[in-house]
């Protein structure tokens, strides 16, 4: 007999049997199907029930994000008669003339009839069909077929609506029947409320508690959204300087990379982008300040130390926060004492600051040959520098951390996991470390964390896949987490270990709690391989992955085409060179298809492998809507990729 959908979802890690139970109950009140029972009452997003559903299926699914961008020819649409797509939910997205496939998203992608009713009117040997919400699939026919370019607006709003599909799929897996789900504003209402993910505690001031907005309301802009705008609008401004054209975007990603690195909480990594961003805005075009350059010219020095507030008093009426501002009066500051405004030297130089100036001091080094120095310096030369002036002008564990992060170790280890990590928070350093690097030998990208505080932010930023966190933080304080974590609907099934030594009733009331399991920290071998576990069954029940960003400074091409081909990666591989954007879309380690600035195809291909100093940026749950037009391994391809040579590619895009 098969099971049912709640005893899959429990299996799966999504919900919890409690969970279950909870739905069940309000399924006895409201009549609904047990999926949008969960959905209703915040114990499961929409989003991950799809995801489900597409893997049980065995199909991928279509967000309206994706259908909304979806560039679908007059001649596919054609193939299927707008009155068929309106009866059946079915939306026509690309057709393979070669092998007579056509693909669809579908709202019952396991519906074989309606599959070979579509085969027959299409004259086409075969009909592949992706899974999509029933609302999300009515709009983009609306758009497609009637041109209508409001049709994926009204999505924004209508959360009664999309609930109701999420109960239609849920009931085609259940094979059961029932009346039809209802809509209810105050059940809305009640989900919205629990898109918040709370730290128990008394309120600060009335209707205020101490929470962090997990997933803020439709229309906030987020920390990540704004990020988003700078990098827009920053390199825009920097598109005309020849040398520092998106310098500031480089800045920015490299340095909160080495933030997450050294253990700082995601708002403060946050920060750490936003003062990347601005470090030379309102600062002569001419003349790039920096601490290494500074530290060799005495005019520079004195030059920079006039511009050192000038972002600062820019941005005066936008109120940023204050770590943001002390970073960027700080950016010229020396590890020993001897930079400029202040002269300020050791820890009294936030850390922030110690890292940005490093990496924008090695970047100058690298990229621009009107630096201090007069030339451009090789990768082994600025490395060279940063060693050498570990202690003085750069803090030594800064420094190291930017060396590594250079050498592509850690963006490696982020591609490979597909951009997914572990999180400890735990107080004691010689545990935290000794964690750290038996995860690191599992295999995992591990970020630490001092202070409980960081657990509660990385849940806002949906930025752990295991989350560890140590019992001495206090029973009463983990136990809160784990509540925390459970009572929101993207982290509900999220793999919660609490490392200690507990006895058999604490030990129980954790696990009672929601803790999926307890580890020993004075066997942190042990731990990390349990922890690799639970990370390889989350990626096994299809949890999401991350975007990867990096340059092909940190990793040449050709390594990173090798890579995602002997890794079997898919997904989709943007390159950004100056104002040119392109990509690469891959399936299980072949080239499928190429696009960049109106060329397709092999000539697609051709000019992206020639970018050198282009950003990039790797989306491994990327899909593809268009037909493929090739089928390359990406070994070969790694072997076409030029060599890092000076090239006119901007002239002939």
């Amino acid at each position: 007999m098969a099971k049912k959908l709640g005893e899959r979802l429990v299996e799966a890690g999504l919900v919890t049997t409690e969970a279950i139970q909870k739905a069940l109950e309000h399924q006895k009140i409201t009549g609904h199907r047990l999926g949008d029972c969960l959905v209703e009452i915040g114990l499961l997003q929409e989003a991950a029930l799809l995801r489900f559903l597409a893997a049980e299926f065995q199909t991928r699914f279509v967000s309206a994000e994706k259908l909304a961008k979806a560039r679908i020819p007059t001649e596919v649409l054609d193939k299927v008669p707008v009155r068929l797509a309106e009866a059946q939910n079915v939306l026509p997205l690309a057709i393979d003339p070669e092998r007579k496939l056509l693909s669809v998203v579908a709202a019952e992608p396991q519906n074989k009839k309606l599959l070979d009713e579509i085969a027959l009117v299409t004259g086409l040997s075969e009909v592949y069909a992706y899974v999509g919400l029933r609302s999300t699939i009515a709009a983009a026919i609306r758009k497609h077929y009637y041109g209508d370019p409001t049709a994926f607006a009204s999505l924004e709003v209508v959360t009664a609506q999309i609930r109701a599909d999420v109960s239609t799929m849920a009931s085609a897996y259940e094979s059961t029947t029932g009346p039809a789900p209802r809509s209810s504003l105050q059940l809305r209402l009640e989900t919205d409320a629990r898109l918040r993910i709370q730290r128990p505690g008394p309120p600060a001031r009335p209707n205020t508690s101490r929470s962090d907005v997990l997933q803020g309301s439709r229309g906030t802009v987020t920390d990540k959204d704004y990020i988003e705008t700078l990098s827009i609008l920053v390199t825009m401004q920097e598109r005309d300087r020849k040398h520092h054209r998106g310098h500031s975007a480089q800045v920015s990603r490299q340095a909160s990379v080495v933030a997450k690195r050294l253990g700082m909480p995601p708002r403060d990594v946050a920060a750490v982008a936003i003062a990347g961003f601005l470090h030379d805005l309102g600062k002569p075009a001419e003349r790039h300040f920096c601490l290494a350059s500074n530290a060799v010219n005495a005019e520079w020095m004195a030059e920079a130390k006039r511009y050192s507030r000038v972002p600062v008093k820019l941005f005066e009426s936008v109120h940023l926060p204050v770590q943001v501002n002390t970073m960027l009066a700080q950016l010229y500051e020396a590890y020993d004492g001897s930079g400029t405004p202040q002269g300020a030297k050791g820890d009294d130089i936030t850390l922030g600051a110690r890292i940005l100036a490093t990496v924008d001091s090695f970047l100058e080094l690298t990229k621009n040959p009107a630096n201090a120095y007069g030339k451009v310096f090789t990768k082994d030369q600025a490395l060279e520098h940063l060693l050498e002036n570990s202690g003085k002008l750069y803090d030594p564990l800064v420094a190291d951390i930017v060396m590594r992060v250079q050498s592509g170790e850690l963006l490696r280890q982020r591609i490979a996991n597909d951009g997914r990590q572990i999180l400890v928070v735990e107080p004691e350093e010689g545990t935290r470390t000794d964690l750290l690097e038996s995860s690191q030998k599992q295999g995992l990208v591990v970020h630490a964390l001092s202070l409980l505080e960081g657990a509660y932010d990385a849940l806002v930023y949906q930025d752990c896949d295991v989350l560890v966190v140590g019992l001495k933080f206090g029973l009463d304080e983990v136990l809160s987490l784990i509540q925390a974590v459970r009572a929101s609907p993207e982290h509900a099934g999220l793999p919660v270990v609490v490392l200690g030594d507990p006895d058999p009733g604490t030990r129980e009331r954790l696990m009672m709690g929601g803790a999926t399991a307890v580890l020993a920290p004075a066997a942190p071998d042990e731990a990390a391989k349990t922890i690799r576990a639970l990370y390889d069954d989350r990626i096994q029940h299809n949890g999401p992955a991350r975007v990867v960003r990096g340059s092909l400074d940190e990793m040449p091409a050709q390594e990173l085409l090798k890579m995602l081909g002997a890794g079997k990666k898919s997904g989709r591989l943007y390159l950004k060179q100056n104002a040119h954007e392109g990509f690469l879309h891959m399936e299980q380690g072949k080239l499928v298809y190429a696009t960049v600035a109106g060329q397709n195809g092999e000539q697609a291909m051709q000019t992206l492998l020639s970018f050198q100093q282009a950003d990039f940026r790797y989306d491994p749950d990327a899909l593809l809507l268009d037909v493929p037009q090739m089928d390359k391994d990406l070994q070969v391809v790694a072997q076409q990729a030029t060599t890092r040579r000076p090239t006119t590619t901007t002239a002939t895009v």
